[in-house]
């Protein structure tokens, strides 16, 4: 009979126990306590059971995904579910988001712009024509990058989910209470003992700022405490920096980012590539 007795994990278990062993010591205890101090006591015993029920319905209520371990599931990769997929506006607006980062740190797409304008004026019959050409070319522009940006998150969390041999979420998102706003990653994914979430970011200036990653690095520090009832479940972000741009130096950049992440308290790993090295590994041509 005492081979049926498995591991306790499940924190519903571990409360009913708690109460358990508490009311039945402190009622054998009951005779023993000197006559005036029993009066005391007895209010104890009936006033502890009250609050524990209270403060169990208060966690039942405010965060109820603490009450049960990921093997009460029926598959413990249905422990991320409850967490949600992101919205489509909230994909788009992450994309956006993505897009203006690579417009804003592009050195190149200035001069560009001024090389492109000055042909226009030279070839154009009218303001107006310059108007709607100019228009054009920044739309495609940006068209581009959405691109690339989808492109790079596509390839990139396939490669990490052949490596680890996980089967990767995409575009999930998680509610910090903390924040209003959720923290939403471009992958996600659990097993036996570890919570793996992915960000990927698309570089295509010369320098590049490991502060892009300061925003997912902050939300994470939260997020890994969001997780943290769930002992022995670790958070680990794995940062994926692609690079689309020749003259990078990708030991300095790996260097910098390691110095960057070291300010946030969570567990992080570094994977550097580039857009063409995932292209050729995935044998994909636009």
């Amino acid at each position: 009979m005492v081979e049926k007795i498995g591991h306790i994990k499940n924190p519903l278990t571990v409360i009913a126990i708690f109460s358990a062993i508490s009311e039945i010591s402190g009622t054998t205890v009951l005779p023993f306590i000197a006559s005036d101090n029993q009066g005391i006591y007895i209010w104890f015993l009936m006033l502890f059971p009250i609050f524990l029920v209270g403060t169990f319905f208060l966690t039942l209520n405010f965060n109820h995904r603490v009450l049960y371990a990921p093997s009460d599931y029926k598959d413990e990769k249905n422990f991320v579910n409850p967490y949600g997929k992101a919205s489509p506006d909230e994909q788009g607006k992450k994309l956006r988001d993505e897009v203006e980062e690579i417009e804003a740190a592009d050195s190149t797409v200035g001069s560009n712009s001024e090389t492109e304008s000055k042909e226009i004026k030279a070839d154009a019959d009218s303001v107006q024509n310059q108007f709607v050409q100019a228009m054009e070319t920044t739309a495609a522009r940006h068209r581009q990058l959405m691109a690339d940006v989808t492109l790079a998150e596509k390839l990139a969390v396939n490669k990490l989910s052949k490596e680890l041999s996980l089967d990767f979420k995409t575009d999930v998102r998680i509610d910090l209470p903390e924040v209003k706003r959720p923290a939403v990653y471009d992958a996600l994914a659990i097993n036996d003992n570890e919570i793996h979430a992915i960000e990927v970011k698309l570089f295509k200036a010369k320098h590049i700022d490991p502060s892009r990653f300061a925003r997912v690095l902050e939300q994470s520090e939260q997020a890994a405490q969001h997780f943290k009832g769930f002992d022995p479940k670790n958070f680990i972000l794995h940062i994926f920096a692609v690079i689309d741009s020749p003259e990078v130096e990708i030991d300095r950049l790996k260097n910098n980012l390691h110095i960057f992440v070291k300010r946030y308290k969570v567990k992080v790993k570094i994977h550097i590539t580039t857009l063409n090295d995932l292209q050729n590994e995935y044998q994909y041509s636009p």
